[in-house]
C-alpha cells in the first residue's frame, strides 16, 4: 500500500480497485462468521452473496472517489424492510474495522471509513 497517506482520494488511499476488492472480500467473510450479523448473510444464496459483494465493492469505489459509477439501490432502498438492528449494524462496523486493521490501513483511513459507515446508520437501521 505504497503512498497510502499521500494519495488524494480515499479510493487511492484504500489501494484502488485491488485494495477495495480485497477489503470487501475480507469484510464479507467476517460478516459470514459474525455471531450477530452472520445469520442474515448465511441465509443468502451464493448468487445473492456474490451480487451483494460486487455491489458493496462498487459502492465503496464510487463513494470513495474512484472512477466507478454505483449502479445499485440506495442504502435506504436496500435496507427498508430488513429490520436491521443497532446490534447488527455495530457488528458489521466492527467487521469493517477488523478487516481494515488486518490489512494495516493507517488510522486516518480507518477513521474516514468509520465516519462514512456511521453517516449511513439512519438509512440502514430500521428496528
Amino acid at each position: 500500500m505504497n503512498n497510502i497517506l499521500t494519495s488524494d482520494t480515499l479510493y487511492n488511499r484504500l489501494g484502488g480497485k485491488d485494495g477495495i476488492d480485497k477489503l470487501v472480500d475480507r469484510i464479507v467473510d467476517l460478516h459470514l462468521q459474525n455471531d450477530v450479523a452472520g445469520p442474515r448473510y448465511q441465509a443468502l444464496s451464493e448468487e445473492a452473496t456474490a451480487r451483494a459483494r460486487e455491489k458493496v465493492k462498487e459502492f465503496l469505489a464510487a463513494g470513495s472517489g474512484g472512477p466507478v459509477e454505483y449502479t445499485g439501490r440506495s442504502m435506504l432502498e436496500t435496507h427498508t424492510g430488513m429490520n436491521v438492528s443497532s446490534a447488527e449494524f455495530l457488528a458489521v462496523v466492527d467487521d469493517i474495522m477488523q478487516a481494515m486493521n488486518e490489512m494495516d490501513y493507517p488510522r486516518p483511513v480507518c477513521d474516514e471509513v468509520l465516519g462514512i459507515a456511521y453517516s449511513l446508520k439512519e438509512e440502514i437501521v430500521h428496528k
